[in-house]
């Protein structure tokens, strides 16, 4: 079968690779749509723990084979993939916190994933999609689910108010989920101004540019002493610090962007963190029990009947085999992009 391959930092090659046989309760998923994620970016551009390694943890297709104990009417089924994969028997899946799983596994990034004509996974990691979900919206469900998890760990409710920092694909569909659930107020902040006019049409209220304006001072025009939620999606340490500034005093702030690791934030952060006594939460993953938890099934409803608007989320689509080209015109910054599909067997 066909895969795009990472090979070492920087260099990822379209050839063949032998297909991949499920083994017993698996199941064989023939990729029809993939998505690129941020993490898989940054793999390339910064390398990752071990080679080679077939990406893409962000797919749908059809199930093409099932081995032995799994049920062969899943042959033919429209799936998206699940790609965290427990251990179920750890103190922390036995907690239900299946991302704090002490032996798990991942497509796409500890195990082959989704950028190839073929992924072989285990049948509990299958997301049934029903006829009317197209593949592209069904491969964009995972980061949806992320969204939706962020929320929960905000304990966010309707008729709150909240600003996410950051308009790239999870930004975008935390505005989405806030719209859905009823937020009163969204405040979407981000530097390029085409991101912020698509969140305006995904959702928000308001759009602040921080190039152009004081981002605290007009939160506080429009939520006086701060909005209920925070939602830290750009992965920048300047927007970490302005999470704090924004929310009100016992509010709630939510990190999930990737923060680089070689920068620290000044003991300030943390003295106006403990005079506002807020709650503040990280984001790892997307999951709750029962496996893999309401964020996959709530997103799935969502995309069904309308409410998570996923051909907005895409501004890119390719024939699988482009993606070595693809991921270079990223790293070099001469493709600004939302969501980048590839097609396997094109």
């Amino acid at each position: 079968m066909n895969a795009v391959v990472l090979e070492d930092k920087a260099l990822i090659s379209n050839k063949e690779v032998p297909q991949p046989v499920p083994g017993p309760g698996h199941v064989l998923l023939q990729v029809k749509a993939v998505s690129i994620c941020g993490s898989d970016i940054s793999r390339y551009v910064k390398g990752h723990r071990t080679y080679p390694m077939i990406m893409g943890h962000e797919c749908s297709g059809l199930v093409a084979a099932a081995s032995e104990g799994v049920d062969e009417q899943l042959v033919g089924r429209r799936a998206a993939l699940i790609p965290l994969i427990p251990c179920f028997h750890c103190e922390q899946c036995l907690l239900g916190y299946y991302s704090a799983c002490h032996n798990y596994s991942f497509l796409g990034s500890r195990q082959a994933g989704g950028f190839a004509d073929y992924v072989e996974m285990p049948a509990r990691n299958l997301l049934l999609i029903p006829d009317e979900v197209s593949f592209e919206a069904a491969a964009l469900i995972e980061p949806a689910t992320v969204a939706r998890h962020i929320l929960a760990l905000g304990n966010f409710h309707s008729g709150q108010t909240a600003v996410v920092f950051g308009a790239g694909s999870i930004g975008l569909m935390l505005v989405q989920w806030l719209r859905i659930l009823g937020a009163s107020l969204i405040i979407c902040v981000d530097i390029v101004d085409e991101n912020l006019e698509v969140a305006k049409e995904l959702g928000a209220h308001v759009t602040l540019n921080a190039r152009n304006v004081d981002v605290q001072e007009e939160v506080k025009k429009l939520a006086g002493d701060g909005v209920d939620l925070a939602l830290e999606a750009a992965g920048a340490p300047q927007t970490l610090a302005q999470t704090i500034q924004v929310t009100r005093p016992r509010g709630a702030v939510v990190c999930a962007g990737n923060q680089p690791l070689d920068t620290t934030l000044p003991m300030l952060f943390i003295e106006n963190m403990m005079r506002k006594e807020l709650q503040i939460n990280g984001c790892f993953m997307s999951y709750s029990a029962p496996f893999p938890g309401l964020e996959w099934t709530e997103s799935l409803e969502a995309v069904v009947n309308g409410g998570l608007n996923m051909e907005a989320m895409i501004s890119h689509r390719f024939a699988l085999s482009e993606a070595p080209g693809v991921f270079e015109s990223i790293r070099k910054h001469t493709m600004s992009h939302r969501k980048i599909i590839f097609y396997p067997g094109n």
